[in-house]
């Protein structure tokens, strides 16, 4: 395998809440006249594959490279079979449905084997005063929330919290959620598009209301993460999440940092803001922006992201 960092052409989703944020706030080229609700950055899941834009590999797509290439482009710790993550920005023009995802589990037993949807959600740009649905108020119980969805009076029961650019928010399978109107984010996630509905604002689409109520937790967890955050001469390093299925971290360069792909896992940065390049190799270096997503292979080796950006960077973790 020829090793370098991968970019992809955006697969443009067009959604009955969506917008033109990402073209103001990403500088994307989107679609005339259609409204955007999400950009597929890098993905594998169903027939939504994305296709290599640069270098040797130009026209390609992702499900091909894994299935040619395996671990030298996922990683030694990474199963193979099915790229398991799916990376994309969310741009809520409208109020999202009130909805949940079930874990590994149920979608094994329920959904022909597929997986499961835990997601994490950091906020791009939102509107003063936007909201969005992180889980039920405290108290709520099953039957609670079954007449509230039969009554169509779910307002007193679901837990709105306020946020701002740089908020992160985690949503593991179970937690029952919505993303409020003006907000776009960047969402990593489980190879997955599970999504059972529960209230929909009037909008004529199917619910899946037995399913979520099979699925949906009641515990309750911090609105917002905090994230561990590690000063460095040239930036902040930030973890935000660490679960099972990703880890997702944060890097605010002032002037250039590095880090390394070993092998076990690939890595993904997008680029939030500003702008600057990726070295890596024998002085090898790749101009990067903001809207931009690369896959870093597994046996990329060190690497160093320089100039004045905003990168999310997630990869797998390790079992062991």
């Amino acid at each position: 395998m020829k090793v370098y960092p991968l970019k992809f052409d955006s697969l443009f989703k067009e959604k009955v809440w969506g917008g033109e944020n990402m073209a103001r706030v990403l500088g994307k080229r989107l679609p005339p006249g259609a409204r955007i609700g999400e950009s597929w950055e890098v993905s594998a899941y169903g027939d939504d594959v994305s296709i290599v834009a640069n270098g040797p590999y130009r026209g390609m797509g992702l499900g091909r490279m894994e299935a040619d290439f395996g671990e030298a482009l996922i990683g030694t710790d990474v199963p193979r079979g099915r790229f398991p993550l799916l990376f994309k920005f969310v741009d809520a023009a409208d109020r999202l449905s009130v909805q949940v995802h079930p874990d590994d589990a149920y979608a094994r037993r329920r959904e022909h084997g597929a997986s499961g949807k835990t997601e994490a959600w950091v906020i791009v740009d939102a509107q003063p005063g936007a909201r969005l649905v992180r889980g039920l108020e405290p108290g709520v119980d099953a039957e609670t929330f079954r007449q509230a969805i039969e009554k169509g009076r779910l307002d007193g029961i679901l837990h709105w919290i306020e946020v701002s650019p740089g908020d992160v928010v985690f949503v593991p399978a179970g937690q029952v959620h919505a993303i409020g109107r003006g907000i776009l984010l960047y969402e990593v996630q489980q190879s997955s598009d599970i999504t059972y509905r529960v209230y929909d604002w009037g909008r004529p689409r199917p619910l899946h209301i037995e399913k979520a109520l099979e699925v949906t937790h009641y515990d309750q967890l911090p609105d917002l993460v905090e994230g561990l955050q590690v000063e460095e001469a040239g930036g902040t390093k930030t973890v935000l999440v660490n679960c099972p299925y990703f880890v997702v971290g944060r890097l605010d360069v002032r002037s250039s940092m590095e880090d390394q792909c070993d092998g076990r896992s690939f890595h993904v940065l997008s680029v939030l803001d500003g702008h600057g390049e990726i070295g890596w190799g024998s002085h090898q270096t790749m101009p990067i922006e903001r809207g931009e997503s690369l896959l870093l292979p597994a046996q990329l080796g060190a690497y160093k992201v320089s100039g004045n950006v905003v990168v999310i960077r997630t990869w797998v973790p390790s079992n062991d």
